[in-house]
């Protein structure tokens, strides 16, 4: 008998905590992108993912951010941006915005397969760090 296919938010799940993995190792040992702090480090994404799903697995919304200001800290956004334009440049900054801008117009949605690819691509990635 035929098993039933994962359903897409259940893929998205999984592809999440598969990516959240890949940003907590990519960014271990660096500071907090938003205190600046050494701290264990969770995905803290630059476009929250409710505003921006489209977004949701862009490595350069995605940084390390400790969980005081990843879940608490309402003006985390204010420190967050500054390192985020140091970290990533003015260009790939902008066209960030660019993209969030068009994903919050236009929505975005995501493919099974897009999404399947995605995380044997993470998972990659995570056995390369």
């Amino acid at each position: 008998m035929k098993k039933k296919a994962k359903s897409l938010p259940k893929l998205k799940q999984e592809c999440q905590i598969v990516f959240n993995a890949y940003i907590r190792k990519r960014d271990q040992g660096k500071p907090c992108i938003s205190c600046g702090r050494i701290r264990p480090l969770q995905a803290g994404h630059y476009w929250a993912v409710k505003i921006c799903d489209g977004l949701r697995f862009d490595e350069d919304n995605v940084h390390g951010e400790c969980s005081g200001c990843n879940c608490f800290d309402a003006c985390h956004l204010i420190p967050y941006t500054e390192n985020l334009k140091a970290k990533i440049g003015d260009k790939r900054y902008n066209e960030l915005k660019e993209r969030a801008s068009d994903y919050r117009k236009y929505g975005y949605r995501w493919s099974r397969s897009e999404i399947i690819e995605l995380i044997d691509y993470y998972k990659q990635k995570i056995k390369e760090l």
